[in-house]
């Protein structure tokens, strides 16, 4: 949306018009006029007609430039012929994977506490960061060779490429860094809500090791 606003927009200043000018020409309510230009909404039919129209556009040409602006969005979306991970999917599969893992670590600490009435209310008593970051590390390196990626990226049918050349991201070194750096980022959250700005669907921790999560084939 916002296409053909900008194209109003720019038209009507560059005829020297203001907006109840053009409102006036075109017989279309001011504060139509005001919705299109700030891209609240987009002008269809007669309403684009009527535009158009006044202001000596081609109406075929401004639908068609709405038409090539969506499509280069789309290929905006592709890395090296595959579709960037949609940020959404990225947090189901991180949330998965987090969740599975928790289950993993702490599960049997918790259960093993419960039985012996030895409850400690802090989780860091279960697990501490050093046993974090060599689980990272170890998952890192056992499941990028098999998946090129992690267990969530597995789940989602997601997988990790390297930003430079597109190649997948097998190596076992360079998937435990990827996981070790991703585990040691979440402690600070702002490199991984990062994911929700970003243009190319990255957080800190893909740029720092150059890769891309996409869908597979």
């Amino acid at each position: 949306m916002g296409v053909i606003g900008e194209i109003i927009c720019e038209t009507r200043k560059a005829k020297g018009l203001t907006q109840e000018e053009l409102a006036e020409m075109s017989k279309v309510n001011l504060r139509t006029i005001q919705r299109i230009e700030n891209k609240e909404s987009d002008p269809r039919g007669k309403t684009l007609s009527l535009i158009c129209e006044a202001l000596e556009l081609n109406i075929e040409e401004v639908l068609n430039s709405e038409k090539h602006h969506n499509e280069n969005r789309i290929k905006s979306d592709l890395v090296y012929g595959y579709k960037l991970a949609p940020k959404g999917i990225r947090l189901l599969a991180n949330l998965t994977e987090f969740f599975i893992f928790f289950v993993i670590l702490i599960g049997p600490n918790v259960l093993y506490k419960m039985l012996t009435k030895n409850m400690n209310p802090n989780v860091g008593a279960f697990v501490k960061v050093e046993h974090l970051a060599f689980f990272s590390l170890l998952i890192g390196g056992v499941l990028y060779p098999v998946f090129s990626g992690n267990l969530g990226h597995k789940i989602f049918n997601l997988k990790v490429i390297c930003a430079e050349s597109g190649a997948d991201y097998k190596k076992a070194s360079e998937g435990a860094i990827r996981e070790f750096l991703k585990y040691a980022s979440s402690i600070l959250l702002i490199p991984i809500i990062w994911l929700l700005w970003d243009n190319k669907n990255q957080n800190l921790y893909d740029k720092l090791t150059k890769t891309f999560v996409v869908e597979r084939d």
